[in-house]
């Protein structure tokens, strides 16, 4: 499979909900501001979309010479480069301003944001920088550290599916029984086990023929209805309500999943939306997007206070306030590509299935680093 820069639109789109979710201002604005109250659903969307990438690749490269190390080697040049300089930014400020340093966080330098978080959420505060969106993160590599011993191993593809299966059924359950014991939401929501759904939903897909439009759409249809009724009985859209958490993210996996079966399919609106050139612009630095915009909000909130003092309507500050937000943190983000992730990713090569499994698979080097990107 070619690579589709529609998928890469749907990358952009997810970033942009995060960002949107995270500034765009919620009052004063009418329906768009509360539309993007749900914008945290873009995490969900790149677990399903990560789940499915991951997945193709590594069972088009199954059998290839240093399967495993070829794999870590290459995601760690592609996340961590970007994920480690924030923490060394985050740790000179707190060393320069005397700020103690818990020891548990030094735990999120090992990709366990998601177990610190739960425990003491003040705890993604280092130095004058915030790190608490690093969770997701966390719940990937988690991810990786398991899945890829089970596509590379012996289980035919009938055994996966039915592995996904199963993970996409227990989530759910699991989450519903820990919502029944009252058990923090914050567990719920960050741990791979509650969220596993998502990233082997997106594997499924990746595991069989591509459903057709019929199919999505019914699917599309079914998920929203499922997650309308668990925000009509929570009362809120928010990740944190009970009834989201039973079966919210599940509908909103499902929902992802039509998406991106969507947008495999060509020439259909969806796949047209994301592959809009300024969905792709964003698709190509959501990674730095999605760190830099929340590393940064300290800095941004003391923007947003200072426009608010200084401008006569709090619409109009918080409106120019996200638009100054949303560019800064684009720019830092192409920067951050250009000179700090390029670099690693030209590295990637070095450490690329062999010629004799791409041929089989129907790709070529290219063709293979854009699928991985």
């Amino acid at each position: 499979m070619k690579h589709i820069s529609s998928l890469d639109g749907l990358r952009g789109a997810a970033a942009l909900l995060v960002v949107f979710f995270h500034y765009f201002p919620r009052e004063g604005v009418g329906l768009l501001g509360r539309l993007m109250s749900i914008g945290w659903i873009g995490v969900d969307i790149f677990f399903v979309l990560s789940g499915f990438l991951i997945t193709t690749i590594l069972y088009e490269q199954r059998g290839a010479d240093h399967y495993f190390r070829n794999f870590y080697i290459r995601r760690l040049l592609r996340l961590s480069p970007i994920y480690y300089l924030l923490f060394a930014i985050a740790l000179v400020s707190a060393l320069w301003m005397h700020i103690p340093l818990h020891p548990l966080q030094l735990g999120m330098l090992l990709y366990a944001a998601n177990f610190v978080l739960p425990i003491d959420d003040s705890m993604g505060n280092i130095g004058s920088f915030e790190l608490f969106h690093v969770w997701s993160l966390s719940v990937e590599e988690q991810f990786y550290l398991i899945w890829p011993w089970l596509v590379g191993g012996r289980l035919s593809k009938e055994s996966l599916r039915k592995v996904c299966l199963c993970g996409i059924l227990i989530a759910p359950i699991l989450r519903l029984a820990m919502v029944y014991e009252h058990v923090y939401s914050l567990w719920i929501y960050q741990s791979l086990l509650c969220r596993m759904d998502s990233l082997l939903l997106g594997a499924f897909l990746a595991l069989i023929p591509l459903p057709s439009l019929r199919t999505a759409r019914r699917v599309a249809c079914v998920a929203l209805l499922v997650f309308g009724v668990t925000v009509w009985k929570g009362h809120t859209a928010f990740f944190q309500s009970s009834p989201i958490q039973g079966l919210g993210y599940s509908a909103l996996a499902f929902l992802s999943a039509s998406l991106l079966t969507m947008s495999l399919h060509p020439r259909t609106m969806v796949s047209r939306i994301f592959s809009s050139k300024l969905l792709r612009f964003y698709g190509k630095y959501s990674y730095g997007l999605y760190l830099w915009h929340f590393f940064l909000r300290p800095q941004f909130d003391a923007q947003k206070l200072w426009m608010e003092r200084h401008l006569s309507s709090r619409t109009i500050a918080d409106v120019i306030s996200f638009v100054l937000v949303l560019a800064i943190s684009t720019v830092i983000a192409m920067a951050s590509y250009r000179w700090i992730e390029q670099p690693f990713l030209r590295l990637k090569s070095r450490f690329a299935p062999s010629s004799s499994v791409l041929a089989s698979s129907g790709m070529n080097r290219k063709e293979a680093r854009g699928r991985e990107a």
